[in-house]
């Protein structure tokens, strides 16, 4: 039986949104269909409940736990005439992920150590996690990207999960251009083009 301590203290998140160009690219690697859920765990400003639910026509659903940044995303996601969608003041390590198919997070290091058990736990098999910078702790992503984003001039890194197969056995291994060296239990690709000062990929 699993059991998922609760005495832990959740970790303070800051609230760094990430770039456009980075959230479409996040975006792009989930693929969204019409009719999925797309759940953002700390979802700040909503710009990928936003970009998920008018570009792609799922669902989704954030989860925050500052009050300002939680009216601030439902006011524009109404002005941008988005309906199926749903913004939550909580804490998000206690949300009920297990609808999602499709799992967003900007976390830090401790916030993604603290969820990983639930994300083990709760999350449906096949059902995606995207990363953005910090990997999830001892799991295994199908892909890795690296992108500079134009808006920003910082590398970003992309992480994409999927439930049922990032706690593979069979490990290979990818390093990026940098020399970074990332654990993948199976490496689809590394965009070069990810190195080109912002391009779209």
């Amino acid at each position: 039986m699993t059991y998922i301590s609760r005495r832990r203290i959740s970790p303070k998140i800051p609230f760094y949104p990430s770039p456009l160009d980075i959230v479409k690219l996040m975006l792009d690697l989930a693929e969204p269909k019409e009719g999925q859920t797309l759940v953002d765990l700390g979802c700040g400003d909503g710009r990928i409940l936003a970009e998920a639910a008018s570009n792609y026509g799922c669902s989704v659903i954030g989860v925050d736990s500052n009050p300002m940044l939680v009216s601030y995303a439902r006011n524009k996601l109404l002005e941008r005439g988005i309906k199926n969608f749903r913004i939550i003041k909580g804490d998000l390590f206690k949300f009920d992920i297990s609808s999602a198919d499709i799992i967003t997070l900007y976390l830090t290091h401790d916030a993604l150590e603290i969820l990983k058990p639930r994300l083990e736990f709760y999350a449906k098999p096949g059902a995606k996690i995207i990363a953005h910078d910090f990997p999830v702790p001892g799991w295994r992503p199908l892909l890795f990207v690296s992108k500079v984003s134009a808006e920003d001039g910082r590398l970003h890194k992309i992480y994409l999960y999927e439930v049922g197969k990032s706690l593979k056995k069979d490990i290979l291994y990818a390093t990026d251009e940098f020399g970074e060296r990332y654990e993948t239990s199976r490496v689809l690709k590394i965009r070069k083009d990810a190195y080109k000062g912002g391009e779209e990929a």
